[in-house]
């Protein structure tokens, strides 16, 4: 690629919710937010700026690296964008050129998966962990019906949203063979304090006297915890347990997770080639059994579902809309028990199927 395109990106929205080449403005921005947040982390590793306690962009950064939208075009939906440009205070071209160069370099190895390129684009650990943490955040929830790709001049995908989440996952998981998958979970409690200096937070383990478990976290895990005092979490990590079944420590915290009761609204039920639509509302209540730590779904057709962690839930739910409408709706009728061809009237009537392709 020329110098001349090198700081020229294109952020590309897809799947069945642009159908119309329209997007939410809430994805959009916060799309936008977090790609800055990649450029200006690694302007900042590039300049090899100091990690203290927290990795804020200093205002001089903001200034000389801004992304600069064009007018979007269709496709679903695509945004061109521009790492720096004349109009921005500070402008220098090659510096921008510079720090476009290994944001691109970066997407292409997350892309892949290769954290030994991604190590050498950016060696500091805290902030390779943020550029990734970024990254994972511009995509839209799972069964939202939407993607983000990220492109480069000549419309050539750098990094497919469909696929870059679990090389996240990957590059974000702990790299020591100390770690076993086994001890890997999620503890619930109620955080008790938060120390901003040493990123630490205090978990009180429900129905629980022991003293209460601590943990360090990544800044990007701030604005769950700070918007839930005293209230439950989730937390990942490794965990070391006691004889009794209950954890004794958590490190290497990779998630924070609020507990979401609020009903699943049910967009789109994507299927191989096509997508469920509903014809009117469908959701399903969810409720959190503090005894068990256990969400729990009460959905449409008779669903009852229990899971882990909310996100779990709603992989269960739409995995289990999936097999109605593949076992029973798809079915001749004349096969099915009179129980079974109710609910096949009842899912042909609460959705329809249309094609896939933008």
């Amino acid at each position: 690629m020329s110098e001349e395109h090198i700081r020229q990106l294109r952020i590309h929205f897809d799947g069945t919710a642009t159908l119309d080449h329209t997007l939410p403005a809430s994805v959009l921005v916060q799309a936008l937010d977090r790609f800055q947040r990649v450029v200006h982390l690694i302007a900042m590793a590039e300049e090899g700026r100091e990690v203290q306690q927290r990795a804020r962009v200093t205002r001089e950064i903001e200034r000389r690296f801004p992304l600069v939208c064009s007018l979007p075009e269709q496709g679903g939906y695509a945004l061109p964008i521009t790492i720096g440009g004349p109009s921005a205070q500070l402008f220098d071209e090659q510096e921008c050129e510079k720090i476009a160069r290994n944001t691109r370099q970066a997407i292409e190895a997350v892309n892949t998966g290769d954290a030994r390129i991604l190590g050498r684009i950016i060696p500091d650990m805290f902030y390779r962990r943020n550029v990734l943490n970024a990254l994972e955040a511009m995509q839209p929830g799972r069964h939202s019906g939407l993607i983000i790709n990220i492109e480069d001049f000549n419309e050539q995908k750098i990094f497919d949203g469909s696929t870059a989440p679990d090389k996240i996952r990957q590059l974000l998981a702990p790299q020591t063979s100390e770690v076993s998958p086994s001890d890997l979970g999620y503890v619930t409690g109620s955080l008790i304090e938060m120390k901003f200096n040493e990123r630490r937070l205090s978990l009180k383990l429900p129905g629980s006297n022991r003293s209460p478990l601590t943990a360090t976290y990544s800044e990007d895990f701030e604005p769950v915890l700070l918007s839930h005092p005293r209230e439950l979490i989730q937390v990942h990590g490794n965990i070391v347990w006691n004889d009794d079944g209950t954890p004794q420590s958590i490190s290497d915290v990779d998630e924070v997770l609020e507990i979401d009761e609020s009903s699943i609204d049910i967009f789109m039920v994507e299927l191989d080639g096509t997508v469920l639509k509903p014809k009117h509302a469908l959701y399903s209540d969810v409720s959190f059994d503090r005894e068990t730590s256990l969400y729990q779904a009460d959905g449409p057709f008779d669903i009852l579902l229990n899971a882990l962690t909310r996100p779990c839930l709603e992989t269960q739910l739409y995995e289990e809309l999936t097999m109605l409408w593949l076992e029973y709706a798809k079915t001749d009728p004349i096969t099915l028990t009179q129980d079974a061809q109710q609910l096949r009237e009842e899912l042909l009537d609460s959705f329809e199927e249309i094609s896939n392709a933008n």
